[in-house]
């Protein structure tokens, strides 16, 4: 998408007003993160929505749906790779339709929770340390285990420190973040850590956490440039609807 830049300082605080009306970054620049949450704000019969913000593939959804799968991404639209596994079992917490598909944190065995981001049947977001999806409210639709991000970035407290700390190396991840009531899918390359944090601040996002990464970092959009590593079985997706 070409980013519109306003040619006078008129047109230039219009932009950044809408920005602030739709809680866009207020940069004064029209481009995909600023039409995507216009779109959001209008209800517009769009989404899910395949986009490349700040230069990283991202598919925007109004909600997503969460399983163990058998075949890589190729044969799922709108998805993405998701948390932490270990013989094709997920070892990150993950609720599916209320029901625990995984129950115990990555690093629970070492006395260390993880953060959770999850969705109630009410249609209410929420994120919540936890050793065990028992934890979590009541209600619960869906619920994705991760590392935390935004004011729950803390990788030593979630026990990625020491060899387990590998996780924080610059490759390719996957992040799972909520704005405004849109679940964001996004692939972050050649990213750290401290990176893929840095970028969920910057889509302004309220609730995040990073995902798994590595050679099993992968998505599939609807765009060529977000169809990546979609052959590669993670044992852990999650599909925006």
């Amino acid at each position: 998408m070409n980013t519109i830049i306003g040619s006078t300082t008129s047109e230039t605080n219009m932009i950044k007003a809408i920005q602030r009306a739709v809680r866009a970054a207020e940069d004064g620049m029209i481009g995909g993160e600023t039409m995507a949450a216009v779109a959001a704000k209008l209800g517009a019969d769009c989404f899910p929505l395949t986009l490349r913000i700040y230069g990283q593939p991202t598919i925007i959804a109004r909600d997503i749906v969460v399983c163990n799968p058998v075949a890589g991404l190729k044969g799922y639209s709108n998805s993405l790779s998701g948390s932490f596994s270990y013989q094709r079992k997920p070892c990150s917490i993950l609720v599916s339709w209320g029901k625990a598909v995984c129950a115990s944190a990555c690093h629970a065995w070492l006395g260390k929770p993880e953060s959770v981001l999850y969705r109630l049947y009410s249609g209410e977001f929420g994120i919540q340390r936890c050793m065990s999806s028992k934890e979590l409210p009541d209600g619960v639709k869906w619920a994705v285990g991760g590392m935390g991000l935004l004011d729950l970035y803390g990788p030593q407290e979630e026990g990625f420190s020491g060899q387990y700390a590998d996780v924080l190396r610059r490759t390719n991840h996957t992040a799972l973040g909520v704005k405004d009531g849109m679940v964001y899918l996004i692939y972050c390359a050649g990213m750290t850590g401290r990176k893929v944090d840095e970028h969920c601040r910057k889509l302004g996002l309220e609730l995040a956490v990073m995902l798994d990464g590595g050679h099993v970092a992968a998505i599939n959009g609807a765009e060529s440039f977000a169809k990546i590593n979609t052959g590669q079985v993670q044992y852990y997706m999650i599909q925006g609807v």
